[in-house]
């Protein structure tokens, strides 16, 4: 079976992993575009509006890589045609949203993946059924992302959001290790509080909050934008429950398994695929659409991690800690 996919937004990660993805991919065609600039991609049916490409019986799913605060009107239209979809990460920028999305796809029947690169290794898929079968009750989670964005942000204004009068390395960064935790638990967030610092640019570069987790787990998560250049960026969570505890570094897609008699399982990717495998989520998502496969960033789990986000910006504004219902 050949699978149909759109692209809804031709800027650089669309360029980088979407296109090239579909291109490589066997089962994959590429049947419709739409972006402000359609000759960007030039041999397929372009369209300036995305409900045109939504109507045209074009596609069988689409993948929506633009601004993240344009996803939920995009993909909300997309899901109501009955056609699957794959958003890029933020999933949306309230949990209003994107439990709106996850509503509208069990409705049409349909998949509702994001593009959460790290979460399809197979360290992520092991580190999951690890931190949710062999770890014991979880009691404590910690992670830190650290990136060299600041200077993107300063002359990148897409990054923004006005009703949240933010959205820099939160939405850009931070969400990554959200979206990963929120998936190898399997819960959702009770309580956060943040502090955020703007480093004199609009938008947050610095951010630190605190969490706790439906089941009594409490947490801290860290993220900067200031790495200087020449310096790896880091991603990294570990997870203590009673009986263990695990380690997973999703930048490099590694991981390590501590039991609690003293036993470890270290995991580690083919040394001849990349580590950080750009092209998983198209090839994932067309897998879902032919009927096989599994989904490895489902929005059930991205709208959680998109909670977790909001109530942060919310809580850095306010000074308050902030409750998820």
């Amino acid at each position: 079976m050949t699978v149909r996919l759109g692209v809804v937004g031709l800027g650089w990660w669309a360029r980088f992993a979407h296109l090239p993805a579909i291109a490589a991919s066997p089962s994959l065609e590429l049947t419709a575009v739409c972006d402000t600039d359609p000759s960007r991609c030039s041999g397929v049916p372009a369209f300036t509006e995305a409900s045109q490409l939504y109507a045209s019986g074009l596609v069988d799913g689409v993948v929506i890589a633009t601004p993240h605060t344009t996803h939920h009107a995009l993909a909300r239209a997309a899901l109501d045609t009955g056609i699957h979809v794959l958003v890029e990460k933020p999933m949306t920028t309230t949990a209003a949203q994107a439990w709106d999305l996850v509503e509208a796809a069990s409705r049409a029947g349909v998949h509702l993946s994001v593009g959460y690169t790290g979460q399809y290794t197979e360290a992520a898929i092991r580190v999951r059924a690890a931190v949710q079968e062999e770890i014991g009750e979880l009691v404590c989670v910690n992670g830190d992302f650290s990136s060299i964005m600041m200077d993107l942000f300063a002359g990148n204004a897409t990054y923004g959001d006005p009703a949240l009068a933010a959205g820099g390395q939160g939405q850009a960064q931070l969400t990554h290790l959200v979206g990963a935790l929120t998936r190898a638990t399997g819960r959702r967030a009770e309580q956060v509080f943040a502090y955020m610092d703007n480093r004199s640019l609009p938008l947050d570069v610095v951010n630190a909050l605190t969490f706790r987790l439906a089941g009594g787990a409490i947490g801290t998560l860290t993220a900067t934008g200031t790495v200087p250049d020449g310096l790896p960026t880091r991603q990294r969570l570990r997870y203590y429950g009673t009986r263990g505890m695990v380690e997973h570094d999703i930048q490099y897609g590694t991981a390590a398994i501590h039991r609690g008699d003293g036993t470890q399982i270290r995991l580690a990717p083919d040394p001849s695929q990349p580590a950080w495998a750009k092209h998983a989520p198209v090839e994932s998502f067309g897998a879902l659409i032919a009927g096989h496969g599994e989904n490895h960033a489902p929005g059930q789990d991205a709208a959680a991690a998109v909670a977790i986000i909001e109530a942060a910006y919310t809580s850095a504004r306010t000074g308050h800690p902030v409750m998820i219902g």
